[in-house]
């Protein structure tokens, strides 16, 4: 038998991760059950969770070669399969581990002899909330309660630490976790997280997330903190992403709410020009969609989305944007994300009005000006109140200042359904409607650097069929800095 056992183990080491990841994902969950089956049938009539060892990690550098290997392996197996399909590399899985402990955090590892089969880890945040953020175990060794077993050892670490609360989270699709959690006493939460990761066919994609208390986190304490919150700095126009699916509360209160709270606990940080949210997509081709708060189109909060949801890493795709009817396509290169700008499909994309020229995109209309005389804030106030161009039929409308010489411009934006108007310090949109008048003006394909108010350029392409005499193609492209990522209270 010792010789059966030694065998297997010396067969588990030879699995390694590409060997059950395959393109398809049902062969993929085919594959698994197939090696599972032949693979550890003996074991699993031999031992069960009574046979469980748990080892308490303070230092990965301390963890066994095999047993820190082994550790890793399970991150990755256990969230290649269904329903998360997530592709993490060997120090993706490994700096998740770390990253618990470098917070003064538990990490345990169940082991069957020299075998890991089970891992859990969690970290006491800054509120005294206990937050378990992996559980994990072998694929092959699932339905036998060690998931189970091994989040109980964690449990009885973390109840030494008396913890104001417990707070879990996992995929809405994952009904079995969900199941375990309630029956140790966790309630879910009100409003998901959308989460996005690459996936295993080599895509990135967003699912929703539950969490979970121990005691339980009443809605209004729920509402007063998001979950995650990225603040990106596109070239300027500072955007607030919001992960939180509180897309049907009311948004310009919250709007309110998330641009005081970040001017009194960031003073010195930019201010937060605009909000939008991440959520799942309606075309599964792309790879999340933007939500505005007020139902607009907005390019820079898009490449917001792009650059943080991609990480900077070169990456081709789709993604879907409120005040747009279809996806646009961008890709990121070197940093720099690029953005296809909505023309729209019907109607004119150009109107030759008095001192200027009306741009219309799909979600927003700009009206682009290189005379001086006016500041676009006072422009723009002007057509509101006289309504000129149908200025209150649009969900947002743009004053665009140009000067040819020093390429510099300035911008100033109102959005009807939060009704603010922004002197933008960027703006994606006002940039590439600037591209298409010169176009248009010149007859002819431009590739322009556009000086934003921040000081920084977007460029804008705006491609001129002279055939038609009409606009064919436009895009944007920029750097993304990212300025915050994590928590945040909205009081």
């Amino acid at each position: 038998m010792n010789t059966t056992m030694n065998n297997l183990r010396e067969t588990e080491l030879q699995l390694t991760y590409d060997d059950v990841v395959i393109e398809e994902t049902n062969k993929c969950e085919e594959k698994i059950s197939e090696i599972a089956q032949q693979l550890f049938q003996p074991i699993e009539k031999q031992e069960s969770a009574k046979d469980l060892s748990f080892i308490h990690i303070e230092r990965l550098e301390d963890v066994p070669i095999e047993i820190l290997e082994g550790a890793i392996s399970i991150y990755q197996a256990a969230f290649a399969r269904s329903p998360y399909f997530e592709l993490f590399s060997e120090k993706d899985a490994k700096s998740a581990l770390q990253e618990i402990l470098e917070k003064r955090g538990d990490l345990v590892f169940g082991t069957l002899g020299e075998q890991t089969v089970s891992l859990a880890g969690g970290y006491k945040m800054v509120d005294g909330t206990y937050y378990l953020n992996e559980l994990a175990v072998s694929p092959h060794m699932q339905r036998q309660g060690f998931g189970r077993a091994t989040l109980n050892q964690l449990l009885e670490k973390v109840e030494q630490q008396h913890p104001a609360r417990m707070e879990i989270r996992t995929t809405a699709q994952n009904v079995k976790a969900l199941a375990l959690y309630k029956s140790k006493g966790f309630v879910e939460e009100v409003g998901l997280e959308s989460v996005s990761q690459p996936r295993q066919d080599g895509t990135i994609a967003v699912d929703l997330r539950v969490y979970l208390s121990n005691p339980p986190l009443s809605e209004r304490e729920r509402l007063m903190k998001l979950k995650r919150m990225a603040i990106a700095f596109p070239s300027g126009n500072t955007t607030a992403v919001i992960f939180d699916q509180f897309l049907t509360m009311d948004r310009k209160s919250l709007n309110t709410k998330i641009m005081t709270s970040w001017k009194e606990q960031k003073s010195n940080q930019p201010e937060i020009e605009q909000c939008c949210f991440v959520t799942t997509p309606k075309n599964q081709e792309t790879i999340a969609r933007v939500e505005m708060f007020g139902g607009e189109f907005c390019g820079n909060a898009t490449r917001s989305v792009i650059g943080i949801m991609t990480r900077g890493e070169d990456y081709e795709g789709k993604i879907e944007v409120s005040g747009v009817s279809f996806p646009l396509n961008f890709n990121v290169k070197g940093g720099i994300v690029t953005l296809e700008m909505p023309l729209p499909k019907e109607g004119r994309i150009v109107e030759i009005v008095e001192e200027g020229t009306l741009v219309h995109l799909d979600g927003i209309t700009h009206f682009v000006t290189e005379s001086a005389q006016k500041k676009p804030r006072e422009i723009l106030e002007n057509l509101k109140i006289s309504n000129q161009y149908d200025f209150s039929s649009y969900p947002a409308f743009g004053v665009s200042y140009f000067d040819p010489d020093t390429l510099r411009a300035e911008f100033c934006v109102w959005v009807r359904e939060v009704d603010t108007i922004f002197d933008e310090t960027a703006c994606g949109s006002g940039t590439c409607s600037i591209g298409v008048a010169l176009a248009m003006k010149e007859k002819c394909s431009i590739e322009q650097n556009v000086i934003q108010p921040s000081g920084q350029i977007i460029r804008t392409i705006a491609i001129y069929d002279r055939e038609k005499e009409q606009i064919e193609n436009s895009s944007i492209a920029g750097k993304v800095e990212v300025l915050f990522d994590g928590e945040f209270e909205i009081g």
